[in-house]
């Protein structure tokens, strides 16, 4: 007979990747970091709270396309000095062209993103990272949309602001984001009232 908890599911994420220092090579190729063809060396800086959090040398060789390229990571993390290396492959484009991955050094699958944790950089499998998202309820998953599409506007997070009708879409789905939001937060307050036995509300007119 097992012990107390032993039929209890334990989870196995250690984090969520919105708390940790990411590297996405979509981003990165849109700063002009990841070139085909071409070596590249540039800086990577992260901040918390408009504050330099840690930052690292990458060098991206990608001169041999057939073959794929590496890239190095050299620099102080929060905990200690790093000094990795992760491959990338080269996928040809349906649309033409090449599409980056990372490959990455745990599992040795494709990846757009890595994350680090204990002391290297790996895919949100390998470094055990869960999404935020997941532990949230309805009304903080609507909140959190509609923040996300507010950031997006304002083009944080090294993404470049929508223009044109990417604009106009944008700004249409963000109040439909803040509608639903407000709609599921009155809901609650209304269950709330049901409950107590009020029949008065904020927002009601009396």
């Amino acid at each position: 007979m097992g012990g107390i908890g032993s039929g209890a599911r334990r989870s196995t994420h250690i984090g969520n990747v919105e708390q940790m220092l990411a590297l996405d090579i979509r981003i990165l190729r849109r700063l002009g970091v990841v070139r085909t063809g071409e070596c590249t060396c540039d800086t990577v800086q992260w901040s918390i709270g408009g504050l330099s959090a840690s930052s690292v040398r990458l060098r991206i060789d990608l001169s041999d396309i057939e073959r794929g390229g590496v890239m190095t990571i050299s620099g102080d993390m929060p905990d200690d000095a790093i000094k990795q290396r992760v491959a990338i492959e080269m996928v040809p484009s349906p649309f033409g062209g090449q599409r980056c991955y990372f490959i990455c050094p745990v599992t040795a699958r494709r990846c757009e993103v890595i994350y680090y944790a204990g002391g290297r950089f790996g895919s949100r499998e390998a470094q055990r990272l869960s999404y935020a998202v997941q532990g949230m309820n309805e009304l903080s998953r609507a909140r959190r949309k509609a923040a996300k599409l507010l950031s997006r506007l304002c083009g944080s997070g090294g993404q470049p602001r929508p223009r044109g009708r990417n604009r106009i879409d944008t700004v249409s789905r963000l109040r439909e984001a803040e509608y639903e939001a407000k709609t599921i937060y009155l809901d609650r307050l209304r269950t709330l009232a049901d409950r107590s036995g009020s029949r008065w509300m904020p927002g009601d007119s009396r």
